[in-house]
C-alpha cells in the first residue's frame, strides 16, 4: 500500500474514532499461517488496509518451509502493531491458533485466516455490531467463499438471530445446522476464550474442532450478524478442510467432543443433561462434496457438516 492510501485510510480511521460514543477497543487479528508465501500478502494487505485503527496484528508463523516468514517479517518492518511468533516446530491449525489468542492483548480479537480476505471496514462494522448488542459474544458477517476453480458463493447464516437465549442458541448449534462455521469468521470477545478454554480436539485431532468451540461460546453469549458480505474466504487444493476424511468414526469422535464441549459449559445442569443427549441421539446427515455440487454454487458446509 503506498504512502497515499495508508494517509487516506488513517484519515478514516480517525474519522470513525470520533464518531463512537467512547468504547475503542483493541482489536487482535490472529494470523494462522503455514506454507503460505503464495497467497498470504493478500491476507496482510486486507489488514493493512483496515478503517479501525486500534489493532494488533499477530501472526502464528507455523515453522514454514516457503517464504512465508520472509513475508510476513517485510510486512511487520517498520510497523508497531504487528508482532510475529514464529514456531520452533509446526504446531498444527488448532495449537497455533489457541496460543495466538492466549497471547493476544486485544479486547476483541478475530481469525484472519491465511488464505481470506476482508473488506476495510470488516473490522468497524463487527465492532460497531458489539457496541450495540453488549450481551453479545461474537459478531460476524457473511462470507463469500470462492472455490478452487474460482466458482463463489455468498454464505449467510442466520439461525441465532434474536435468540436471547443461552439454551435455545445451543440448540440450534447442537444440531450443526447449514452454515455453522460462518461465524468463525467473526469478532469475538477475548474473555470468551478464557471462559470456554479454547477450541479442543477430538479424538480425530483438528476434524470440525470450531464446531465445538462455536457451540461453546453460543452458549456464552449472543451471535449478531451483520448482514453484509465482509470476509472473503479463498479455497485452495490444499485447504485443511478439503483433505479430511468424513467417515463414521470422525462423526462419533465429532458427538463425543460436542456432549464434552457442553458438559463443561456454565449452563445449568438440566440443559446441560439435555444438550447433550440432543447431540448423542440426534441423526446426522452429510451433505455432498461432489465437484458438480460446486460447479453450481451449491451453498455446502465448508467442512462437510450435517444440514438441518
Amino acid at each position: 500500500m503506498g504512502e497515499t492510501e495508508q494517509g487516506g485510510a488513517k484519515q478514516v480511521a480517525q474519522k470513525q474514532v470520533q464518531l463512537r460514543s467512547g468504547w475503542r477497543p483493541k482489536v487482535t487479528a490472529l494470523v494462522p499461517c503455514y506454507n503460505s508465501a503464495a497467497f498470504i500478502s493478500r491476507t496482510l494487505d486486507s489488514l493493512a488496509a483496515q478503517t479501525w485503527d486500534n489493532i494488533e496484528i499477530l501472526v502464528g508463523e507455523d515453522n514454514s518451509t516457503d517464504a512465508t516468514f520472509e513475508i510476513v517479517s517485510a510486512f511487520a518492518g517498520g510497523r508497531d502493531d504487528v508482532r510475529i511468533l514464529r514456531r520452533d516446530k509446526n504446531l498444527g491449525w488448532l495449537k497455533n491458533s489457541n496460543d495466538l489468542m492466549a497471547n493476544a492483548s486485544g479486547e476483541l480479537m478475530f481469525f484472519a485466516f491465511h488464505d481470506d480476505v476482508i473488506d476495510p471496514t470488516y473490522i468497524e462494522a463487527l465492532v460497531r455490531a458489539l457496541d450495540a448488542n453488549p450481551e453479545a459474544v461474537l459478531s460476524f458477517s457473511d462470507v463469500e467463499v470462492i472455490e478452487v476453480r474460482r466458482e463463489s458463493a455468498t454464505w449467510k447464516f442466520d439461525l441465532l438471530e434474536g435468540l436471547q437465549d443461552g439454551f435455545v442458541r445451543g440448540r440450534v448449534m447442537a444440531r450443526q445446522p447449514h452454515g455453522w462455521w460462518v461465524p468463525n469468521r467473526g469478532v469475538f470477545r477475548a474473555w470468551a476464550f478464557h471462559r470456554s478454554g479454547g477450541i479442543k480436539p477430538n479424538s480425530q485431532g483438528e476434524f470440525s474442532a470450531d464446531w465445538t468451540w462455536l457451540l461453546h461460546l453460543s452458549l456464552l453469549g449472543g451471535f449478531v450478524r451483520v448482514p453484509q458480505v465482509l470476509c472473503h474466504k479463498y479455497y485452495r487444493a490444499g485447504s485443511i478442510s478439503r483433505r479430511w476424511e468424513r467417515n463414521s468414526t470422525q462423526r462419533r469422535a465429532l458427538r463425543a467432543a460436542g456432549i464434552r464441549e457442553v458438559w463443561h459449559s456454565e449452563a445449568g445442569l438440566a440443559q446441560r443433561t439435555f444438550l447433550a443427549a440432543y447431540i448423542a441421539l440426534r441423526p446426522w446427515r452429510w451433505l455432498p462434496r461432489s465437484r458438480e455440487a460446486e460447479r453450481r454454487g451449491n451453498r455446502q458446509s465448508v467442512h462437510g457438516s450435517p444440514d438441518n
